[in-house]
């Protein structure tokens, strides 16, 4: 069963930790989101009693797992071009790049755009007033820069829009493999993380710019040296339980570190790079990370996290009738932990199967056209993306 819902890669290079990483990216997203329908919209105060302060910091940190998606996405799309301009592996074609993100992606992201306005009108009655501006906005990635703000027909949607921004720049930031030797290469982009972080300060209270990949550059630019790590050395790099502390030091910082300040935005990408070798090279955290329900789940991830508010919001309207006054906040929570969430990642994995897993197929438009036309217009073999990682 749970091979049916593994993420499928085009050249077979399936990474369980990585996917692993994507689950503690994605469950500390879930869990951000369920603690702030639990404190904003249960319709009565719900207070976090002070010996259970440290959940409350917790999950208000939550949200910085869309920064590790951030150096995923960095690490995973320089796979490719890192082997090339490395190893002298197959160059990457920027036609198959470019059309592989498209197919990929596209087909899921604007489904979830189309469910999400279906739902808000099926919950009002009728169409959102003045919904299509945004809407198109945000089909074409620019709901963040049009109108300064989170889409308002998925908030969520302002990560990919960054994605995005990274995918057009990503061909030219890999040149930085060209550098040789590599101590100085990894010095260079560690130097250029450490500067792009200090001069942000600045423009923190800018949306459009804290809404850009211009806030967020240096943790795909971890990815990138993560990737340098991961194809030079890591097969070399004997598995030790001293990474198993280096991860689990990460992830304190990652996830303790004050929220209402600038400083960790600065340093996040440090510790996250950290982790990634970490989830390759310890002993216990590799075989948390690797577990194959904890991989699959997190190969999910990009459907959970398209469709993960829209559904803990809908479910929630019922699950908070289930709330109990006068219990600890922890009792409430875990108590919509299971009725919300499980159930919200159950739906997304229907979504998964349905819709994001056949586009990973990229002969799929292929199969597509000639299932409708009953003529092959397109071969599978043009949209064939040897080399590309996902």
């Amino acid at each position: 069963m749970l091979e049916r819902f593994r993420r499928v890669t085009r050249d077979g290079r399936w990474i369980p930790e990585v996917d692993g990483l994507r689950f503690v990216a994605i469950f500390s997203v879930l869990l951000f989101h369920m603690s702030g329908e639990l404190s904003e919209r249960s319709g009565r105060f719900i207070p976090i009693e002070p010996n259970y302060w440290w959940l409350g910091w917790l999950l208000g940190n939550g949200g910085r797992g869309v920064t590790l998606f951030f150096v995923i996405s960095g690490m995973i799309l320089a796979l490719p071009f890192a082997r090339h301009l490395l190893l002298g592996a197959k160059p990457v074609s920027l036609h198959k790049y470019y059309l592989r993100r498209v197919t990929r992606l596209e087909p899921p992201y604007i489904a979830s755009l189309i469910l999400a306005v279906l739902l808000v009108t099926v919950y009002l009655h009728q169409i959102q007033a003045g919904i299509l501006p945004h809407l198109l906005a945000s089909v074409f990635y620019q709901h963040n820069l049009v109108f300064g703000e989170m889409s308002a027909v998925n908030p969520v949607a302002w990560s990919l829009e960054v994605e995005i921004q990274f995918y057009m720049l990503a061909p030219l930031a890999m040149q930085c493999f060209r550098i040789r030797p590599a101590w100085l290469r990894r010095g260079v982009m560690l130097l250029s993380i450490i500067c792009i972080s200090l001069m942000q300060e600045p423009f923190q209270t800018w949306p459009r710019v804290e809404l850009s990949i211009l806030f967020y550059l240096q943790y795909f630019l971890m990815g990138l040296l993560v990737a340098d790590v991961f194809v030079l050395d890591i097969e070399g790099m004997k598995s030790s339980w001293l990474w198993d502390i280096a991860g689990i030091a990460s992830l304190i910082a990652i996830f303790c570190l004050p929220g209402d300040a600038y400083w960790p935005h600065a340093v996040m990408s440090i510790p996250i790079g950290v982790l990634c070798i970490s989830a390759m090279r310890s002993r216990g955290l590799r075989r948390i990370f690797a577990n194959e329900w904890v991989a699959v789940i997190g190969g999910m991830c990009y459907s959970i996290y398209l469709l993960h508010l829209l559904v803990i919001a809908a479910l929630f309207k019922v699950t908070r009738h289930a709330i109990l006054p006068g219990a600890l906040y922890v009792v409430n929570f875990s108590i919509q932990l299971l009725f919300t969430v499980v159930p919200t990642v159950a739906i997304c994995s229907v979504f998964f199967l349905l819709v994001e897993r056949p586009c990973m197929d990229p002969s799929w438009p292929a199969k597509l056209w000639h299932l409708i036309t009953g003529r092959k217009a397109i071969e599978a073999a043009a949209l064939d993306t040897s080399g590309i990682s996902e």
